[in-house]
């Protein structure tokens, strides 16, 4: 198999450069400043339909805001990325909200399945189950499974699939995580075999300890999997070693009600973190993280909370 590099989801970033104009032009600190980012954003504007359209969109949700008046760009900021986050989940496809497994956000939910296989969704999880006489067939729309799957007589392949491709269960237990930009698979137990939606016939196998992060597209390199961290989320803990704030807030968030994110350069996004927090209670995980770190944990509502530098 020839590996190529992942690449993110061009629409995301099509996202995440109109939300960071909103923060430019709205935060900005005089007239002439203003002008400049204004200028600079026409400019893009007119480099692609699409983002004439995302950023059109932006800019009614960012009217219809009904908040206080930021204060200073770190508030203005958030507000964007609030704005942002509506705009994403206003065009998730409507198979996710018609799923028929569905975990609210801060929800992690256990379903046996009538082959007698178990599913551990987290939190923000949509999924659909088909088992018939042709095969056992998860389809996950959003969010991150546990498969523990048991054994059938019948020899009917038990498949995860999803956006960006499939994860063949070969009589094991494995993670599911599919992602805004990328799906991982994490191998527990015994093999999976995960391909690419786009290229269904150039699979790999995973062995027990073994993970992929994989596109419609190409299938990345094999990583190493430590099974307590993997398995965290489901005894409400997350585990991290050396982590980066940015994958550590990412995380937290998916547990979270409204938006948690960072505000600061890369250097301050890069920091490690090592520990364990408490998934029943992320306020209490927060502040552990900004007492390691020594950063400042600052809210313009109680569902717009952001990390930045003291």
């Amino acid at each position: 198999m020839t590996e190529t590099a992942l690449s993110s989801d061009p629409l995301a970033t099509i996202r995440s450069r109109a939300a960071e104009w909103i923060v430019q032009i709205e935060g900005a600190g005089s007239e002439q400043e203003r002008a400049a980012h204004l200028e600079a954003c026409h400019a893009w504007r007119g480099e692609d339909a699409r983002h004439e359209q995302v950023f059109q969109q932006m800019q009614r949700m960012w009217s219809s805001v009904d908040a206080p008046p930021p204060r200073g760009k770190k508030a203005s900021a958030v507000l964007a990325i609030a704005i942002l986050t509506c705009v994403t989940w206003a065009w998730l496809p409507t198979d996710r909200w018609l799923a028929e497994q569905r975990t609210a956000r801060g929800e992690v939910r256990r379903l046996t399945l009538a082959d007698g296989s178990v599913l551990t969704l987290d939190s923000a999880t949509a999924l659909d189950v088909r088992i018939d006489a042709h095969g056992r067939v998860i389809r996950l729309h959003a969010g991150r499974v546990l498969a523990e799957v048991a054994k059938d007589e019948a020899g009917r392949a038990f498949v995860i699939t999803g956006r960006d491709g499939t994860a063949h269960a070969l009589g094991t237990r494995y993670i599911v995580d599919q992602r805004d930009a990328d799906t991982r698979v994490e191998v527990l137990e015994s093999r999976v075999a995960v391909a690419s939606r786009q290229r269904p016939n150039q699979s790999i196998v995973l062995q027990a300890g073994e993970g992929v992060q994989y596109t419609d597209r190409a299938l990345g390199p094999k990583t190493s999997v430590p099974t307590t961290a993997a398995l965290a989320w489901t005894n409400a803990r997350l585990v991290f070693n050396e982590a980066p704030l940015k994958q550590v807030i990412a995380e937290l968030a998916r547990y979270r009600p409204g938006v948690l994110t960072i505000q600061g350069d890369e250097k301050l996004q890069s920091l490690r973190f090592t520990g364990v927090l408490p998934l029943d209670d992320t306020d209490a995980a927060l502040r552990i993280v900004a007492q390691n770190l020594q950063l400042k944990i600052s809210k313009l509502t109680p569902y717009m909370v952001w990390v930045e530098a003291p």
